[in-house]
């Protein structure tokens, strides 16, 4: 706006010229070429983020101060054209009535004033063949009552941008606490509270999605089953606390170990399960046993002498298998390992389903 605007007034203070409407002297090119380089300026300053740190970063007061010196100087040189341009000052206004308040805009209109004031004065101090009184004070009149409408029309323009961006803020809080609501409703019915690790039904209908995938790609999908080995003499001994205590240090434990493809939920109580969506059967033991032995290092603080071990019973996917053929052979799996020592990683038997 800015650029536009003094780029209009350098045309037609120009033709003004050319038209023999300002004074011969009147040094166009160095008034413009200070105002360019000082508008370049303050260019600089709002791209580089240094007018920041201001209340106003769009350094509106000294672009309206400057245009006001510019338009008291266009008058100063002009003939014929002083009560034209009185509209200039108008136009500088109109710049700063959407970024200053009512207060602000009072003292720029004060402002102006003073430079037509002392314009006039010093004119009629040392110009007195130009000096008209009743011409001047006609000027100053019209100036006067020009202002008196931007501050009331300004101040009520900014009172009311300042309601929108009161009631703007508010809107985006609202939705804010709204989006924080929805994200806290969506942790509650994905995940387990005490564990942080997904809870049974979402694991469920991944297990229901990777099984689709896997039937139409053929890709390989493993699922494991773990139980923390002799829980419930950890709940009776040292109560239920201590389990839970336990129960987090085994979820941070696998999420550590496990890949970032892996999906570990808790399937409830003490069991939990691991869905592999990637990677042979090999691998997925070497994982299983890397966290086994994670797990049997386990050490609270609290509790020197309780040694935590996990049992496992794990599985891949055979064409036709289903959810509950997966789960049933990797549940099959985990009581052998119970049956044959506990802390261990058992492979299931593979029967596929015809």
């Amino acid at each position: 706006m800015a650029v536009y605007s003094y780029l209009l007034v350098w045309a037609g203070a120009t033709l003004g010229q050319e038209l023999g409407l300002f004074v011969e002297e009147f040094p166009a090119w160095e008034i413009f070429g200070w105002l360019l380089f000082l508008n370049l300026l303050i260019f600089h300053l709002i791209r580089s983020g240094f007018s920041e740190r201001f209340s106003d970063p769009a350094l509106t007061v000294p672009q309206v101060v400057l245009g006001m010196v510019l338009v008291t100087v266009l008058l100063h040189y002009s003939e014929m054209m002083r009560g034209a341009l009185l509209a200039l000052y108008f136009m500088v206004m109109t710049f700063g009535i959407f970024a200053l308040d009512r207060k602000r805009m009072v003292w720029m209109s004060l402002f102006a004033l003073l430079c037509f004031t002392t314009l006039e004065v010093i004119e009629a101090l040392y110009q007195p063949e130009r000096f008209l009184l009743m011409v001047s004070f006609g000027h100053w009149a019209i100036l006067s009552l020009g202002f008196t409408w931007f501050v009331f029309v300004g101040g009520h323009m900014h009172n009311l941008q300042e309601r929108n961006r009161q009631q703007r803020l508010s809107l985006e809080a609202v939705n804010s606490k709204l989006q924080e609501a929805m994200k806290k409703l969506e942790e509650i019915a994905t995940h387990d509270e005490l564990t942080g690790l997904f809870n049974r039904r979402y694991f469920l209908e991944r297990l229901d999605e990777d099984l689709a995938r896997a039937e139409r790609t053929g890709q390989p999908l493993h699922l494991a089953i773990l139980d923390l080995d002799h829980f419930k003499h950890i709940n009776d001994t040292h109560g239920h606390q201590a389990g839970d205590r336990f129960l987090r240090e085994f979820a941070v434990v696998a999420r550590r170990v496990l890949r970032r493809t892996d999906l570990v939920a808790r399937y409830g109580g003490e069991e939990f399960v691991v869905l592999f969506p990637h990677g042979d059967t090999a691998d997925i033991q070497d994982v299983l046993e890397r966290l086994r032995s994670s797990v049997e290092a386990i050490r609270v603080p609290e509790l020197p002498g309780v040694i935590l071990t996990v049992s496992t019973g794990m599985t891949r996917w055979c064409k036709g298998d289903t959810s509950d053929s997966l789960l049933h052979r990797a549940d099959e799996a985990l009581y052998r390992a119970k049956s044959e020592g506990r802390n261990r990683v058992q492979l299931a038997e593979l029967s596929p389903v015809s």
